[in-house]
């Protein structure tokens, strides 16, 4: 009677899995926002998102993020800038950011703010505003659905919440 190899069968799967392990990998993300990835902000936006970074010497740093399809209807932007005098540019943002007023949002950076904006044109946004050293974080999440089930007020104001402390804590 002859014997047979067992692990015959798992060694062509061994096998091919070292194939694929050896292979050049040449996939890679096509955003590079140092302060949130596609998936993140994918989570925030309740869609998938694409992300575009944009950086200059004079400008500050820029990530926006949108909903895939034809048209963005609901879309992430994450502003920093490097301030010399931080505190005082902070509340001239935040006045900006929110005229009516806004929100603490506490444990995030030195300093942060936060408030709803409805938007000519139906886009509802949240917007967080904050400061982590000399660092100005402007955040802003917006949906331009009307009657939006997915990112209603609430959940705005939820969302801008938590990307303000993840983005604030990639920066320290």
């Amino acid at each position: 009677m002859a014997t047979r190899n067992l692990f015959q069968p798992c060694a062509s799967l061994v096998l091919a899995g070292a194939l694929l392990l050896a292979s050049p990998c040449t996939a890679r993300a096509a955003n590079n926002c140092p302060w949130l990835n596609e998936a993140t902000a994918s989570a925030f936006i309740g869609h998938d998102a694409t992300g575009a970074y944009a950086s200059g010497a004079a400008t500050p740093a820029l990530c926006t993020f949108a909903e895939n399809g034809p048209r963005p209807l609901r879309t992430l932007q994450i502003s920093v800038e490097v301030a010399p005098d931080a505190h005082s540019r902070y509340l001239a943002v935040s006045r900006l950011a929110c005229p009516s007023g806004s929100e603490p949002l506490p444990a995030v950076g030195n300093e942060a703010s936060t408030c709803l904006v409805d938007r000519r044109g139906g886009t509802t946004e949240a917007t967080a505003v904050g400061r982590v050293r000399d660092q100005i974080i402007t955040i802003i999440l917006g949906t331009s659905v009307k009657n939006d089930a997915i990112l209603t007020p609430e959940m705005l104001r939820m969302k801008i919440a938590l990307a303000a402390e993840q983005v604030a804590g990639n920066l320290f």
